[in-house]
């Protein structure tokens, strides 16, 4: 029996059918087979048209198929956004498509047959040439950036490939030029890199904000110390240098006296006649200022000898300032601290700039001497440095805790907030983060915010709507100001609907103006603590309240118990309160330990309380429990 035939069926309509006879007639062949030969070239060129194959050899296509593909060609060219030409080797256009011809708004057969210089602005004309013999001499494609007018005027820059085209013995027979339109891509990428170099400047200048007084001019705290490290490291072992901390100490009293901007003016001139006077005496030294009325000077000689620093001394006293009037002098008052240094005091130089800022203090308060020199470790500071080595080593083992404790109204014993108290292990004091309040080894008290503030973010922020009391010391201050980006400053702002920071009387004096950015940049809550223990004067207190600085006052419980048994100190403890109350300040009593106190305070009109009698500081465990309920 035969083989059974496979019988293709073709529906056809009757147009296509009678130019598919038309067609067989005209080739010899019947309509089947005609339809058969059709077929075999579709599928082939369906299985090869994306191989290298039918680049090479195309003569077997039918002279209808070469016909198609030809005006295929031209149709795919002529809807493709980018600009396409082919010129022969005297570097006559022979082709252009669609987007060429409207790029200069030319029509397609005044193109033809002409050279650039014909049809293209003269500027483009060169260009293009150039790159077309780069192109045939090097026989490989080239690749430019071109920028090029429109027929309407916008200049638009084009990525150019120009590549020789060969015919099948390998000889160059034409130029095919192909250009993309990347002018929207330049665009975003010169923004992103204007945008970049804002972003380096800005790096820029917050570093130099971070690491230079804006008023002076002169190194902060953190850069003098990093310089005097570098230079005590190239230090031989018996080479000893002096490093001298000042402060004017009337500085206070000038602000007061005749405005901050006077204050500003009095600290930039006194820093610029001490470097002309460091500068004629031949010293290499470096000048910085360590805090708010405070220089650090480090000189690389030992220049720690009584007729040496009585020169020095008797340059200071003979600066005078102008005054706003320039009718008198104002003359700074100079306190100072000198100490030999040397290399082995590498590790320590942080703790001993340190003590000289307390040196500076009593100085201050006490002495009626304007300079004195250290010769060893003050035995004051022991206590002090056996508490930090404690701290480094609970902050290492985990053993450091924070603790919430209740501020209560006194109207009717309500929690209205917590502080935020501070405690390790085998360490005494009530809180630690009062004691370094005022300190400045970074990088042991900076840990230690870090997990305050990490833990009122994660554990307190969410589960109260009462009020919670932390404390902010000078360096994180400065942190918050000069480094937006810093986790600490973006844990603060996070809390800060909810958070009042406490600041002490020194850190409020030496950097009112600071506290004054904070309070304007971000809208923070401030607490003047411990209140009637340090330095504020009428004065200070008034310019607090004109500028809405504090919301809350919180008065030393020492002043209290003593007001207690004194009608004169009670008086005035009322008066505070009254004042407070004018200004809708609240005032909190603070380490309130007894029922007696508690009676007091309640007469005297406070607000809020603390202390053990109000209330016991709670773990982290029992202060959850408690903000939940």
């Amino acid at each position: 029996m035969a083989a059974k035939k496979t019988v293709l069926s073709i529906a056809i309509d009757k147009g296509l059918l009678s130019k598919l006879k038309e067609l067989s007639r005209e080739k010899g062949y019947s309509v089947s087979k005609l339809i058969s030969k059709l077929l075999e070239e579709a599928l082939y060129l369906e299985e090869n048209v994306f191989k290298d194959e039918i680049y090479k050899n195309i003569d077997w296509l039918s002279e209808e198929w070469k016909d198609k593909l030809q005006v295929l060609f031209t149709k795919v060219l002529d809807t493709t956004p980018d600009p396409v030409w082919i010129k022969d080797l005297n570097l006559r256009i022979i082709y252009v498509n669609q987007a060429f011809a409207d790029l200069f708004g030319i029509k397609k057969e005044e193109i033809i047959g002409k050279s650039d210089i014909e049809v293209l602005p003269p500027d483009i004309a060169k260009e293009c040439i150039y790159s077309d013999m780069k192109a045939l001499e090097s026989k490989k494609s080239s690749h430019s950036i071109e920028k090029i007018r429109s027929s309407d005027g916008r200049e638009i820059i084009f990525d150019v490939i120009k590549t020789p085209i060969y015919d099948k013995t390998g000889k160059i027979i034409a130029i095919l030029g192909i250009s993309r339109n990347i002018t929207e891509f330049v665009k975003i990428q010169e923004e992103l890199e204007h945008k970049n170099k804002e972003l380096e400047n800005a790096y820029k200048k917050l570093q130099e904000i971070y690491e230079y007084d804006i008023v002076t001019g002169l190194i902060k705290k953190r850069r003098f110390l990093q310089t005097v490290k570098e230079s005590l490291e190239e230090l031989s072992e018996d080479g000893q240098y002096t490093l001298i901390s000042m402060e004017i100490s009337n500085l206070v009293y000038a602000n007061e006296m005749y405005g901050y901007e006077f204050g500003s003016k009095l600290l930039k001139e006194f820093s610029k006649k001490l470097k002309e006077k460091l500068d004629e005496m031949g010293f290499e030294y470096v000048l910085g200022k360590i805090g708010g009325d405070k220089f650090g000077l480090f000189i690389k000689e030992d220049i720690v000898n009584r007729q040496i620093l009585k020169r020095f001394l008797n340059f200071v006293k003979s600066i005078r300032i102008p005054t706003p009037d320039e009718e008198s002098f104002f003359v700074p008052k100079i306190i100072f601290a000198v100490r030999k240094i040397s290399r082995q005091d590498l590790p320590d130089i942080e703790k001993i700039l340190f003590q000289m800022e307390e040196v500076l203090t009593h100085l201050r308060e006490h002495a009626k001497r304007n300079f004195v020199i250290l010769k060893s470790q003050p035995t004051v500071y022991r206590k002090a440095i056996e508490l930090e080595k404690k701290i480094k080593k609970n902050l290492e083992e985990g053993r450091f805790e924070i603790r919430l404790k209740p501020i209560k109204d006194l109207k009717d014993r309500s929690v209205y907030g917590y502080q935020v108290v501070c405690r390790f292990e085998d360490i005494p004091e009530k809180d630690v983060c009062q004691f370094l309040e005022n300190t400045y080894i970074d990088n042991v008290f900076r840990t230690i915010d870090q997990k305050v503030f990490e833990f009122l973010k994660r554990r307190v922020y969410p589960k109260t709507d009462r009020v919670i009391f932390a404390r902010l010391r000078q360096s994180t201050i400065d942190r918050i100001l000069n480094l937006p980006e810093d986790k600490i400053t973006k844990d603060i702002i996070y809390i800060k609907d909810k958070t009042v920071f406490m600041i002490s009387e020194n850190v409020f004096t030496n950097s009112y103006s600071n506290i004054l950015d904070l309070k304007n940049s971000y809208n923070l809550k401030f607490c003047l603590d411990n209140f009637g223990a340090g330095n504020t004067s009428i004065k200070i207190l008034t310019r607090m309240i004109e500028y809405d600085l504090f919301q809350y006052l919180k008065i030393n419980g020492s002043f209290i118990k003593t007001s207690i048994y004194s009608a004169k100190r009670a008086r005035i403890l009322k008066g505070v309160i009254a004042v407070s109350k004018e200004f809708s300040i609240k005032t909190i009593a603070s380490d309130v330990d007894s029922e007696e106190m508690l009676q007091f305070v309640k007469d005297v009109g406070f607000d809020l309380a603390e202390g053990d009698y109000i209330g016991e500081s709670l773990g982290a465990e029992n202060a959850m429990l408690h903000l939940q309920d």
